[in-house]
């Protein structure tokens, strides 16, 4: 009698365990709070084809200013500085910029700012136990894309605060194709000193994407064709290259997470000599670029697979 009490006691704390799990739509809203509300300091690994790029990633709160702050740790050193939504890029010891309405490059921070309701539309999501990530134990997630033509997520989300720990991005099949793979995690006090210092460090005036780089209107002469489910044009103009006199008319896509450029300029001497199409990938972000026979130049660049960025630029279309 006693061993039928003790395993109906047994069953029924396991099942009150279980049932006290967040769900994965729940670990969402987790993720992003933990991020956004906690001081901490994470150091990890960005891995893409044959590089591993070590980063220390710093982020808190002082005096009602959100700080983030990413630095490479070995090589040139590059670093961004966020405070609430103005970001300092300094990619180059000579030149560095504020700019007004931002966030920190890299599919890292699109997740962390991505709203869950996004990700639920567009992702099957589903948690999937725990594992063991920069000495904490994490809560893993997995976010499947509902079509091909998107890469697939698999975020492992610190068990206490839901900040995220590591992130894989797959493709359909399952191939890794970029890793952020957090190594070391400690939170930082309310009134942490690396805080403290980051938020006085001196920056670039903030200035506007129109400061940056002069834009005109749009020309209005292409009609987007195909493009993955959520994806929508967000803004168009025509503006000069950096470093170049090309006019180019010029879209920016997005579907909440992933962004896409989109390129389009035309050739008076046509496409001889030159390569019928390119392409690159570096990580996640693929590069697609077609001369067509009518001397137009159509390049795609965001991180989708590369068959998805072919498609957008293969159904733009001339306006008669």
């Amino acid at each position: 009698m006693h061993r039928i009490v003790l395993t109906f006691f047994l069953i029924g704390s396991f099942i009150t365990k279980a049932s006290a799990e967040p769900s994965a739509e729940a670990l969402l809203f987790q993720m992003q709070r933990g991020y956004h509300h906690n001081n901490f300091e994470l150091v990890m690994a960005h891995i893409l084809q044959n590089n591993i790029e070590p980063l220390r990633l710093t982020h808190g709160w002082n005096n009602r200013t959100e700080i983030t702050h990413l630095l490479t740790l070995s090589g040139r050193p590059i670093e961004y500085l966020g405070k609430n939504k103005q970001v300092t890029f300094a990619e180059s010891a000579q030149v560095s910029y504020t700019l007004q309405e931002s966030q920190l490059p890299g599919l890292w921070f699109s997740m962390l700012n991505c709203s869950p309701e996004t990700l639920l539309k567009y992702y099957e999501v589903v948690s999937t136990g725990k594992s063991r990530i920069a000495g904490q134990v994490a809560q893993l997630v997995r976010l499947t894309a509902k079509e091909d033509s998107k890469y697939s997520f698999i975020i492992w989300l610190e068990q206490k605060t839901g900040i995220l720990l590591r992130l894989d991005v797959n493709d359909a099949q399952g191939n890794l194709v970029e890793q952020y793979l957090g190594i070391d995690f400690r939170l930082l006090s309310e009134n942490s000193t690396n805080i403290k210092t980051l938020a006085s460090m001196k920056v670039p005036p903030a200035a506007t994407n129109h400061d940056i780089y002069r834009a005109e209107p749009a020309s209005h002469q292409w009609t987007l064709g195909w493009l993955p489910s959520g994806f929508v044009p967000l803004s168009s103009d025509q503006h000069k290259l950096i470093g170049s006199d090309e006019l180019v008319d010029y879209f920016m896509l997005s579907d909440g997470l992933v962004d896409v450029s989109v390129y389009i300029s035309r050739s008076s001497t046509g496409i001889k000599g030159r390569e019928k199409e390119q392409i690159a990938m570096h990580g996640a972000t693929s590069i697609f670029s077609i001369n067509r026979d009518d001397g137009v130049t159509l390049t795609v660049v965001g991180e989708l697979p590369l068959l998805s960025l072919r498609r957008i630029a293969e159904t733009i279309r001339a306006n008669k």
